[in-house]
């Protein structure tokens, strides 16, 4: 028999070729692979499904749609009625119709899986992402329909031309980690491909499949070194397609294509799937193939198992998507009651180790208390005692199915067989069991009542061992969404308490820097004068040859210029605080500036007998910034160098550099002085700080000047550095680019609380 695995891409060209791996299989010979072929449009892929059988292709896309966006989108059950249907819709009328399809479900769920993904652990068909699995399905199944071939089990037809779905991840997982073409980084192609070539040629696979594949070294060679699998992929194929045609009629390897829902939303043809092999990444999947394996393929109790398994994945996904706390307990009490047809439900919450009533349903009696839409609980918290069983489910962490309460008597059963007097009701079967989160912590219970049976809802029954297991799968993913939903809630009671928190420290920050620059202009004013008028005095003292005077009016001279200093140092960083600090950019001759600023500091590196160098080149251009600030900064610093060095050397070096096609200007202040303790670098910036006490007291300061020169070069969109040897000396670093950007500061106000 001629087999076809077939690796579709959308919209095929040269670049990404639909691949084909063209064999022969017979069972007592294996499959051999004797050609790959490449197909680059769709009218080529036409015109290769219309080629005379007999033969068994396998797709890699899905073949169907899920149950429950069918009915949601109004579009018929039968297979080739709504690829016709979405075919008219176009491509981008489809993607549409999918987003359309997610307002219809709980905000957050996640594409509905069909029934074939949720066994295989494979993608919803809806979703869109990379792997273009919307326009694959899209494009693929409506090929498939216009070619004529039977398509298996959505589309059978009396035609020796025969198309199966296939999943090639499920064979490639059996031999190594990693998906073929997850374009996962870090991923050794190579040694990915070789592993599973390698496993294709184990007794394992052989085992598994009941036949061997033939691939000659030249075809394995391609496999390896094809960096994106798309061989390799078409290869796998083929094998699940091989293994199908292999099992043969009625089935070809799937449960029953007679059954409604596989015809509707197709089967993944692979042996895990039945045996039970596979490894799924949803545990619903392996349950499913233990019970089919257990039950047989066309046993009745299997198929009801697998539409249950279905739902539960479903619901578990829709709950993953509530956020309101009360109406996702609700929908777990609707969920479970639909599932197992009960009659009443309670649900509890453990909280301070009683049993709080959080929704209470009896459908008999027409009860509807707790969530969204029932009354208030008045109901008092079951306290933890073993003889009631809510608390001894809760305290054990086990299930308990009670056929009749009347006739069980490991528990009191006091409170249902009162009610039931007052009510005329009459509780008989019932299923308890635990909330366990992924922590294995119990944060409630689950209570059914009277299980109904199918054929006949007034009759009561005991709730089976079949779904029991199905509630407890469904409890396990309630637990865990509520456990989400109250983090999530608390992170967000955390975060608004914290935007709080911040709102009002950058008000008072704001009222502080407002109050500082109002002081500092109030006490600048005066300071002025007073600067003001020691000079005119020394002026005075000087005509009338008062030297006496002289000394102490000096003094006050220098003491008023120092502390207006200071004043201007809070003056600015309250003004960058507030935010009403303003840039003020021109352009202007660098070599004039250096001039300017080593006139400055030439009286200060004198004073401690300090060398000054200048290292600039003779022609450094022009920057545009604001040239008030960076002669502030250059100032700040080479005084400190000033400061802290003495009989030593400060360097002022210019050089400029290119970084990314921006132009850069870097001063280098290089002092040969005392040096910074390593421990004391990292706090050099911040407000106040000084390198340590004693060199406060010996050198003064306010620990301002580098906080704010720092604040004025990231202003204008460069930094501040430093490198320090204690004992050696130290270089202070202004990158800044020649020629700054404005840009807009946004300030935060409390009304932007979100």
């Amino acid at each position: 028999m001629k087999i076809f695995g077939i690796n579709f891409n959308p919209s095929p060209s040269e670049k990404k070729p639909i691949t084909i791996a063209i064999c022969d299989f017979k069972k007592s010979q294996g499959l051999s692979v004797s050609k790959i072929e490449s197909l680059c449009s769709l009218k080529e892929f036409d015109t290769f499904l219309k080629q005379k059988g007999p033969w068994f292709a396998g797709v890699d896309f899905p073949l169907g749609q899920p149950n429950l966006f069918l009915k949601k989108m109004n579009l018929p059950d039968k297979w080739n009625s709504y690829i016709k249907d979405i075919n008219r819709w176009k491509l981008e009328g489809f993607e549409k119709k999918i987003k359309q399809f997610k307002t219809k479900i709980p905000a957050g769920s996640k594409e509905p899986l069909r029934l074939t993904d949720t066994m295989a652990g494979a993608e919803s068909p809806l979703k869109q992402n990379q792997k273009q699995m919307v326009q694959k399905f899209y494009e693929g199944a409506n090929c498939l329909l216009k070619s004529g071939v039977s398509i298996i089990p959505c589309n059978q037809k009396n035609n020796n031309r025969v198309v199966l779905e296939t999943f090639p991840d499920l064979v490639a997982q059996r031999f190594a980690v990693h998906h073929l073409g997850s374009g996962t980084k870090n991923i050794d192609a190579e040694n990915l491909h070789k592993e599973i070539i390698k496993g294709l040629e184990t007794p394992e696979f052989e085992q598994d499949f009941k036949f061997k594949v033939f691939l000659d070294d030249v075809l394995k060679l391609k496999c390896v070194e094809e960096s994106n699998g798309s061989i390799l992929t078409a290869i796998l194929i083929s094998t699940q397609v091989a293994w199908a045609y292999s099992l043969g009629k009625p089935n070809y390897g799937m449960p029953d294509i007679q059954h409604p829902i596989i015809q509707t939303e197709g089967w993944i043809v692979d042996p895990s799937l039945i045996n039970g092999l596979a490894k799924p990444k949803n545990r619903f999947g392996s349950e499913l193939a233990e019970f089919i394996q257990k039950g047989g393929l066309d046993s009745k109790r299997s198929f009801n198992l697998m539409g249950h398994i279905q739902r539960l994945s479903n619901i578990g996904r829709a709950l993953s998507g509530e956020r309101n706390l009360n109406a996702l307990l609700e929908t777990i009490v609707n969920e479970a009651r639909n599932l197992t047809l009960a009659d009443g439900g309670t649900l509890y919450i453990l909280e301070d180790n009683l049993l709080h009533f959080k929704i209470v349903q009896n459908k008999s009696l027409n009860i509807s208390m707790g969530g969204m839409t029932g009354v208030d609980i008045t109901f008092p918290p079951l306290e933890m005692k073993e003889s009631n069983v809510s608390a001894y489910v809760a305290i054990k962490n086990i299930s308990v199915n009670i056929p009749d309460v009347y006739n069980y008597k490991p528990f009191d059963f006091t409170g249902p067989k009162k009610f039931d007097k007052k009510t005329g009701y009459r509780t008989k079967s019932m299923l308890v069991v635990p909330l366990t989160n992924h922590e294995d912590e119990v944060i409630g219970v689950l209570q059914l009542l009277n299980a109904r049976d199918v054929n006949n809802k007034k009759k009561v029954i005991p709730f089976s061992p079949d779904f029991e297991s199905l509630v407890e799968s469904l409890a396990s993913q309630a637990a865990v969404a509520v456990s989400n939903n109250s983090l999530i809630n608390e992170l967000k009671t955390v975060q608004q308490t914290l935007i709080g928190a911040r709102d009002r420290a950058e008000d008072a920050s704001r009222a502080k820097s407002n109050f500082l620059a109002n002081m500092s202009h109030e006490l600048r004013t005066p300071m002025n004068a007073i600067i003001g008028y020691s000079e005119m005095l020394l002026e005075d003292a000087e005509e009338e040859g008062l030297d006496d005077f002289q000394s102490d009016l000096d003094k006050i001279r220098s003491s008023g210029k120092h502390l207006l200093g200071l004043i201007n140092e809070i003056l600015d960083l309250s003004k960058i605080e507030a935010g009403k600090m303003e840039i003020f950019l021109e352009s202007f001759d660098i070599n004039k500036l250096i001039n300017e600023v080593e006139a400055t500091i030439h009286p200060l590196a004198e004073k401690k007998s300090n060398k000054l160098i200048i290292d600039c080149p003779k022609n450094a251009g022009f920057m545009e910034a604001d040239e008030t600030r960076v002669k502030q900064m250059l100032h700040n610093l080479l005084s400190n160098a000033c400061k802290f060095t003495e009989n030593g050397s400060v360097t002022l070096k210019v050089t400029r550099a290119t970084h990314e096609g921006v132009d850069w200007i870097i001063f280098d202040v290089i002092d040969t002085g005392m040096g910074i303790p390593k421990d004391s670098l990292k706090n050099l910036f911040l407000e106040f700080s000084q390198v340590d006490n004693s060199s406060t007291r010996k050198f003064g300061g306010t620990g301002l000047g580098l906080a704010i020169s720092r604040r004025f070069c990231l202003m204008m969109g460069g930094d501040i550095t430093v490198k320090s040897v204690d004992g050696e000396g130290s270089t202070f670093s202004i990158e800044m680019p020649v020629k700054v950007v404005p840009k807009a500061t946004l300030r935060r106000r409390a009304s932007d609380r979100t």
